[in-house]
């Protein structure tokens, strides 16, 4: 079990919310302690009884409890706001359960309050009334579907009387005022708290980058002459998972060479052929003299060898005839090889394809697009000053739009490919290569990133969430929370980021909860009033 994060304010109404008497949820019956609580007191000439307030974090659970001092025979009703706090991505609401306050004193005798039901949810109202005064230990079990766990508040004291609990009231501290951020405000948001901790942090060097395709893996396929785009199969389209060797555009040529009709293209076909027959007979002719050793072997060859460049000539020529009457009918010869066959280069996606049937386009113009994407190279664009801090630089971690987890690239997850030899003139900057897996395909080419690059050294710093760092007005700002609805803003001084994680050189104490999620929404909403700096910075 963690030890819990304690926090304990036993003042008589000095959070701002409570200047009036009154808790500020604004929830009738909650609080048993307000101004009808106040004006009964008046009545009858006594003293009010002060308010404590605690905020634990204890079995996944975040307890914020407020109640009036406790005195022997006197009710007094816990209002506990019960918070599961298990999941970092956001704090839930408790919706379901019942609590059961035990007050242990000092002698071993125990005391038990139920509240079996909520009273809205979240909060749970169960009445103490002790018996003895004394030192005691105060725990509360909440026991539901949704999450069950145990909190340990401490130690409390019973009082004997009102006029005792008021006179062991500390002071109201002067400068010490805070402005409330509801539970009932926490739980409609995204909303997490997280204590500033020591890390071990990677010294990294920022950067901007882009992904790119893999070098080798991306191809485009064009036109290779003018033609016209005949049916064969499936047109392509945009994302269509192609295979290496894969028939994606079949192109029939809309032209032959100049000054040649069919007359002529028939006479060279003919003309092919006869020299075709010469030279088979001329082989013929000189394998009966070799074999009768009446000519040199190397005579032999030649007849050969004119022989193929014929046979050549004649599938040439056929071909060319065949091609030409394809263009004059507009039909495509299959057998005889009449239409070009654009085949994929690798295995991949479609990225672009511009394929209309029966669309008669140039040679040259762009028409399919394939790319791997299964694996993807990152490109970082680091400044000249900080190059020399990445040139062996184990890997890096990097944020894209629309993604809210971060990505890291290294040696168990891929591989610095290169680094820069030459600054761009342009914009000062030496690239970086990474190499990183893409199985789902989420990761894109073309995407922006936001980079940070390892440099290989670590620091042990206290630590906060990079996401629990506003920016207010130009300075990087967290919320610290005092109690479990009150905040104090204070200005940090960033050091290394790493992971997530941003060292704090001053601004924050180690223990100190700050708001990793929900910042935003409590900068917000002190936009008509700023959050008063805490008096005691560490």
């Amino acid at each position: 079990m963690n030890r819990p994060l304690l926090f304990t304010l036993a003042l008589c109404c000095t959070l701002v919310a409570c200047k009036d008497g009154s808790h500020g949820h604004g929830h009738e019956g909650e609080s048993g302690h307000g101004h009808e609580h106040g004006q009964a007191h008046a009545a009858t000439g006594e003293e009010e009884r002060p308010d404590v307030s605690v905020t634990v974090y204890q079995d996944g659970l975040e307890l914020f409890m407020e109640y009036p001092a406790l005195v022997v025979g006197q009710p007094s009703p816990l209002v506990a706001h019960f918070t599961d706090a298990r999941d970092p991505d956001g704090f839930k609401v408790v919706t379901k359960g019942k609590v059961t306050a035990t007050l242990r004193h000092a002698d071993g005798a125990e005391e038990r309050f139920v509240a079996d039901k909520l009273l809205r949810d979240g909060i749970f109202k169960p009445v103490v009334q002790p018996t003895k005064p004394g030192e005691a230990t105060l725990t509360l079990q909440l026991e539901g579907e949704q999450v069950a766990g145990t909190v340990e508040v401490g130690k409390v004291t019973v009082y004997p009387t009102v006029a005792a609990a008021v006179a062991a009231a500390p002071p109201e501290e002067e400068g010490g005022a805070t402005v409330s951020f509801l539970k009932e405000q926490q739980w409609k948001t995204q909303y997490v708290t997280t204590p500033a901790e020591t890390r071990v942090l990677q010294g990294g060097v920022r950067a901007n980058g882009e992904l790119k395709p893999v070098a080798g893996q991306s191809a485009e396929l064009a036109a290779p002459v003018a033609g016209r785009v005949v049916l064969g199969g499936p047109v392509p389209h945009l994302g269509q998972v192609v295979r290496k060797g894969e028939v994606l555009v079949r192109l029939a040529p809309t032209v032959v060479e100049r000054g040649t009709d069919l007359a002529t293209v028939e006479m060279d076909a003919a003309r092919a052929r006869a020299e075709l027959g010469l030279a088979e007979r001329e082989v013929k002719r000189a394998e009966e003299m070799f074999a009768a050793k009446a000519i040199p072997e190397k005579q032999l060859d030649s007849a050969r060898v004119a022989r193929d460049v014929a046979a050549a000539r004649v599938s040439a020529v056929e071909r060319q005839l065949a091609l030409y009457r394809n263009t004059q009918s507009g039909g495509v010869g299959g057998a005889g090889g009449a239409a070009f066959e654009l085949r994929s280069p690798l295995d991949g996606v479609v990225s672009f394809a511009e394929v209309t049937p029966g669309a008669v386009v140039e040679a040259g113009t762009r028409l399919v697009s394939v790319v791997n994407v299964s694996r993807l190279w990152l490109e970082a664009k680091v400044y000249e000053a900080d190059a020399p801090r990445v040139e062996r630089s184990p890997g890096a971690a990097f944020t894209v739009a629309g993604f809210e987890r971060e990505f890291t690239v290294d040696e168990k997850t891929g591989r610095r490919v290169a680094v820069g030899s030459v600054v761009d003139r342009a914009t000062r900057t030496v690239p970086v290569l990474f190499e990183l897996p893409n199985p789902d395909g989420a990761l894109k080419p073309g995407m922006f990133a936001k980079v940070m690059l390892y440099t290989g050294q670590t620091v042990q710093a206290l630590a906060v969430p990079e996401s629990a760092v506003v920016d207010d007005n130009g300075k990087p700002t967290v919320f610290v929370m005092e109690g479990g609805e009150s905040f104090f803003k204070r200005v940090i001084k960033p050091g290394v980021r790493s992971g997530g994680w941003v060292e704090v050189l001053e601004g924050v104490g180690e223990g100190e909860r700050v708001v990793s999620r929900g910042a935003y929404e409590i900068k917000l909403s002190t936009a008509t009033g700023a959050i008063p700096e805490h008096g005691h910075q560490h």
